[in-house]
């Protein structure tokens, strides 16, 4: 009878020997496999809607954010392999430049995953010259680099022939959360708008 009692103790845990929950337990990752055209990113859309609306980037990042979406269309550069651009500058108030924008967006495709991942590893290598903090955060299925700079946060990620670059203003988003949100964007801004329901 005893042993019995013993073994039950050990499976709900709950006799001597519990020890404290850890303060940030590990989350399990779960391998799943990718939809069809994941891997070979997305063509660069016509519209800044297309990669991402304001109420999509307010639900992301729990903000308002106002002010009319800017588009900077970007030219195809041979000597890097790029074939197309889209920059969208979000949170421009009226009368203000893009470079008011809090948020700002570019997606870029090339002409194959090698130059793309070329480009993401060059900005990082640029970003950290110059002091950013770098650190691996999750983009849906891929993986990005969160890049801490002296006054905004930036996400760049590459999926299959596909970059996205997310730079924000620090005071839109809290510094424990910045690689959770920003990573969810960047998977958002990598799926073409019929995947996305």
């Amino acid at each position: 009878m005893r042993a019995w009692v013993v073994v039950l103790c050990l499976l709900v845990s709950g006799c001597a020997g519990a020890t404290e929950p850890q303060a940030d337990p590990e989350v399990p990752v779960f391998s799943t496999p990718a939809p069809p055209g994941s891997l070979d990113g997305r063509p660069v859309p016509k519209t800044c809607g297309e990669i991402a609306t304001l109420e999509e980037i307010g639900t992301i990042l729990g903000t308002l954010v106002t002010g009319e979406p800017r588009p900077v269309v970007g030219v195809p550069q041979e000597n890097i392999g790029r074939t197309a651009r889209l920059d969208c500058y979000y949170g421009v108030q009226r009368g203000k430049p893009v470079a008011a924008a809090t948020i700002w967006i570019g997606l870029a495709t090339y002409t194959d995953a090698h130059w793309a991942q070329r480009r993401l590893s060059n900005t990082v290598d640029d970003e950290r010259e110059v002091g950013a903090r770098v650190s691996d955060v999750p983009v849906g299925r891929d993986r990005g680099v969160l890049l801490r700079g002296k006054a905004t946060w930036t996400l760049v990620a590459v999926r299959g022939n596909t970059t996205v670059v997310i730079t924000i203003h620090p005071n839109l988003i809290r510094e424990d959360r910045a690689g959770a949100m920003l990573g969810q964007l960047a998977d958002l801004a990598l799926t073409s708008p019929p995947l996305r329901n």
